[in-house]
Protein backbone atom coordinates (compact mmCIF):
# COMPACT_ATOMS: atom_id res chain seq x y z
CA UNK A 1 0.00 0.00 0.00
CA UNK A 2 1.31 3.44 -0.91
CA UNK A 3 -0.17 6.81 -0.12
CA UNK A 4 1.01 10.40 -0.23
CA UNK A 5 0.11 12.77 2.56
CA UNK A 6 1.36 16.10 3.86
CA UNK A 7 3.67 15.48 6.81
CA UNK A 8 2.34 18.48 8.71
CA UNK A 9 -1.27 17.34 8.24
CA UNK A 10 -0.39 13.80 9.32
CA UNK A 11 1.47 15.07 12.38
CA UNK A 12 -1.51 17.23 13.38
CA UNK A 13 -3.87 14.25 13.18
CA UNK A 14 -1.51 11.93 15.07
CA UNK A 15 -1.05 14.47 17.83
CA UNK A 16 -4.80 14.85 18.22
CA UNK A 17 -5.25 11.12 18.92
CA UNK A 18 -1.97 10.43 20.71
CA UNK A 19 -3.56 11.40 24.02
CA UNK A 20 -5.32 8.05 24.18
CA UNK A 21 -2.02 6.14 24.33
CA UNK A 22 -0.90 4.99 27.74
CA UNK A 23 2.88 5.15 28.17
CA UNK A 24 2.89 2.29 30.70
CA UNK A 25 1.33 -0.42 28.53
CA UNK A 26 2.27 -4.00 29.30
CA UNK A 27 1.74 -4.84 25.62
CA UNK A 28 3.86 -2.70 23.27
CA UNK A 29 1.44 -3.34 20.39
CA UNK A 30 -1.03 -1.02 22.13
CA UNK A 31 1.34 1.92 21.54
CA UNK A 32 0.81 1.92 17.76
CA UNK A 33 -1.58 3.51 15.28
CA UNK A 34 -3.60 1.63 12.68
CA UNK A 35 -3.62 3.15 9.19
CA UNK A 36 -6.32 2.08 6.72
CA UNK A 37 -7.01 3.35 3.22
CA UNK A 38 -10.70 2.95 2.37
CA UNK A 39 -12.23 4.48 -0.75
CA UNK A 40 -9.16 6.73 -1.25
CA UNK A 41 -9.45 8.01 2.33
CA UNK A 42 -6.73 7.53 4.95
CA UNK A 43 -8.15 6.50 8.31
CA UNK A 44 -6.09 6.50 11.47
Amino acid sequence: MNFIVSSSLLLKQLQSISGVLNTNNALPILDNFLFQVVDNELRI
